[in-house]
């Protein structure tokens, strides 16, 4: 126990040094989240055109709906900007707005007949989202309509129920997978660092004499990378708190445990290759790209349990597919996931096997080195 104290003061002062290398763990997944931030972090309306060619005052009470008509996050589904005709056929055209929504000159006429009346919409499609995001607003902008007149609604009645107390946005999503790169790169770029300090100073060859296991060796350098796995990714958890108003506060722990198992895995991966280091900033280069990788393809951008059936099947090579979305429900929902004894089994066993292999690997190749 003295030598691993001694071992484990050793590592902590040799990253004493160097503390910039914990910037690894923050720095990239940071400016990931405010690249995804300025596709996602707002909530931006449909902008339309309102051509308004009715002589009654029903059109009226249609503008009045659609600037009351919400989605979940308060923000108006559709923003009317004041064009006239031809301008707004022309602004349609060059894309600069998303729709054109036609009043006919009998609106209210027909309405204040019992007839049905007609509106024409005309909606960009570029994309299919897009299109289909039309065609969900427009109804709800219609049922607000009639309910301000005091008639009957369309023939459709709706009841909506939700199984979770609140709606995120994709940010909060997205910035839960970022929030799982970090405690990954945490532990792994201080592995790193460690692992080449050693080298430069070429202790390896005296690790290697040692005469007893060097399980000891490595074990520090392990604890030390896991606390900074966990320090990193919590204060990148803080900046998510301050950009997306998500955090887990009581299920902090949770969060720990199972990021902390992701990181114990990676940790072992970074042992495997860090004897094999030799340019410091190429090898800090590769486990970002690697973090990169392990974002898009394991869950990163979606919930992987609605997805399941379309996750690549090398993505469940990875812990992280296995843990992002019980995260999510304990940062975003407060809630406690409904497989999180599965994904806690499943992740001690990524944890464990890869610390028996990259242990034993890693003390062999010391001895090698030896």
């Amino acid at each position: 126990m003295r030598r691993f104290w001694i071992l484990l003061s050793t590592e902590f002062k040799a990253w004493r040094r160097d503390p910039v290398t914990a910037g690894g763990g923050l720095i990239p997944p940071l400016f990931i989240l405010l690249a995804f931030s300025m596709l996602f972090g707002g909530y931006p309306s449909f902008r339309i055109a309102l051509l308004d060619r009715d002589d009654g005052p029903y059109s009226a009470v249609l503008r009045e709906a659609l600037d009351e008509t919400m989605s979940p996050f308060g923000a108006p589904y559709y923003e009317v900007l004041p064009l006239a005709e031809d301008d707004a056929w022309e602004a349609l055209r060059a894309y600069r707005i998303e729709g054109v929504w036609v009043v006919p000159a009998d609106f209210s006429a027909r309405l204040d007949a019992g007839q049905k009346p007609q509106i024409e919409m005309h909606f960009s499609n570029y994309i299919d989202d897009m299109a289909k995001n039309h065609r969900i607003y427009q109804a709800e902008v219609m049922w607000r309509f009639y309910k301000k007149l005091g008639q009957s609604a369309p023939p459709l009645a709706l009841a909506e129920d939700y199984p979770l107390p609140e709606m995120v946005g994709w940010l909060p999503v997205i910035g839960v997978g970022i929030a799982l790169v970090s405690f990954m790169l945490g532990g792994m770029m201080n592995v790193l660092l460690l692992a080449y300090k050693e080298q430069v100073a070429q202790i390896t060859l005296e690790f290697g004499l040692a005469p007893r296991s060097l399980g000891w060796v490595l074990l520090p350098k392990v604890l030390l990378g896991l606390v900074m796995s966990l320090l990193t990714g919590t204060i990148f958890l803080g900046i998510l708190y301050l950009m997306t108003g998500a955090w887990p506060g009581g299920y902090m722990w949770a969060v720990w445990v199972l990021a902390g198992l992701v990181a114990l895995f990676w940790i072992a991966v970074m042992l495997l290759v860090s004897l094999h280091a030799r340019h410091l900033m190429g090898a800090a280069i590769g486990v970002v790209l690697t973090g990169m990788m392990v974002f898009f393809i394991g869950g990163g951008l979606a919930m992987v349990r609605n997805n399941a059936a379309n996750v690549p099947w090398f993505s469940w090579l990875f812990p992280n597919t296995h843990s992002v979305d019980p995260l999510r429900d304990l940062i975003l929902f407060h809630a406690w996931p409904v497989d999180w004894t599965v994904t806690l089994v499943k992740l001690v066993g990524f944890a464990a096997v890869g610390l028996v292999v990259g242990l034993g690997i890693t003390a062999r190749r010391l001895r090698r080195l030896g």
